[in-house]
């Protein structure tokens, strides 16, 4: 499906789910090398930008959060030529709706009257970005939420909650890193395609992405604290645990003895027989066990 937005001079196609006819449209209409139309069909892992004289294509993978039914990035391939500005995508994704809303405002506000689809591509490609630090909000309320429950004794239930978030921020990570490669060559792209330095909105568009980075750094270091807190936690009631188990064990293993000693069948076993014989060796074994305890208690073991 192919969504078209007109402002000026400056065609922005949306398509959704591309069919094989409509990626020949497109090559035809928009006069897209031939080369730049393979995989635009499928879905590809590869993070690329190239250029050819007229036209630049990039594709990108924005990393997906708060959604559990699909558990890949969202694959955008960016195609711009001089007066045309192609976006294709294979799922409904947020920010290319809003962006869609928003077009007329955001070609007179960037387009300086003329438009221009390098300018569309740089500001959506923000867009994006400013929408990835959302998501990384998200992620840091998760993190608040996980942090609060952590003091509150629920160690266990915090260490599937923490594996949840770790795969989030794995997948986040690996998603925006190849971003850096394609940005760091977005200018030269631009300039081999359209002859012309664009060197100036490249740079809004790395800023962008650079505090996406550092705040991703930060949470990861909040992650990775908040784990060892966890761990540490979570190790210290276990030993807490099974040192009240040793301790007890400790403590009824001699008594266990002791009244195995008076339950053999012998004939000279001593106390046995007397009218107090119950009694003593309750006594006795009684007084072991307040032994024991009254040395854990001095060596600081209870």
């Amino acid at each position: 499906m192919i969504a078209r937005y007109l402002h000026n001079n400056i065609t922005w196609l949306d398509v959704h789910n591309p069919t094989q006819e409509e990626i020949r449209q497109l090559v035809e209409e928009c006069a897209v090398p031939v080369v730049f139309a393979n995989d635009l069909t499928t879905s590809t892992p590869k993070t690329e930008i190239v250029s050819k004289k007229g036209c630049v294509r990039a594709k990108l993978h924005f990393p997906i959060v708060k959604r559990t039914d699909i558990n890949h990035p969202h694959q955008v391939t960016f195609l711009v030529t001089a007066r045309h500005f192609i976006t294709i995508r294979f799922e409904d994704i947020e920010c290319i709706h809003r962006f869609s809303k928003e077009y007329e405002v955001v070609c007179m506000l960037h387009g300086k009257g003329k438009g221009s689809a390098v300018q569309l591509f740089t500001v959506l490609l923000g867009r994006f970005y400013d929408a990835l630090y959302v998501k990384l909000d998200y992620i840091e309320s998760r993190l608040k939420d996980i942090e609060e429950e952590i003091f509150k004794e629920h160690e266990v239930a915090m260490v599937y909650e923490l594996s949840h978030v770790s795969r989030r921020l794995i997948l986040f990570k690996q998603a925006i890193d190849a971003h850096e490669d394609v940005l760091e060559k977005l200018p030269a792209a631009l300039k081999d395609a359209f002859k012309k330095d664009q060197s100036e909105i490249c740079e809004a568009t790395l800023h962008h992405y650079k505090v996406v980075k550092r705040r991703l750094k930060a949470l990861t270091s909040t992650f990775d604290n908040l784990r060892l807190t966890n761990d540490s936690l979570l190790e210290t009631k276990q030993n807490s645990i099974m040192k009240v188990l040793t301790i007890i064990s400790f403590i009824t293993f001699p008594l266990m003895l002791f009244s195995s000693m008076f339950g053999m069948n012998t004939e000279n076993t001593p106390i046995i027989g007397n009218g107090l014989d119950f009694w003593i060796i309750v006594s006795i074994m009684v007084a072991v066990s307040i032994v024991f305890l009254i040395f854990f208690k001095y060596k600081k073991w209870l």
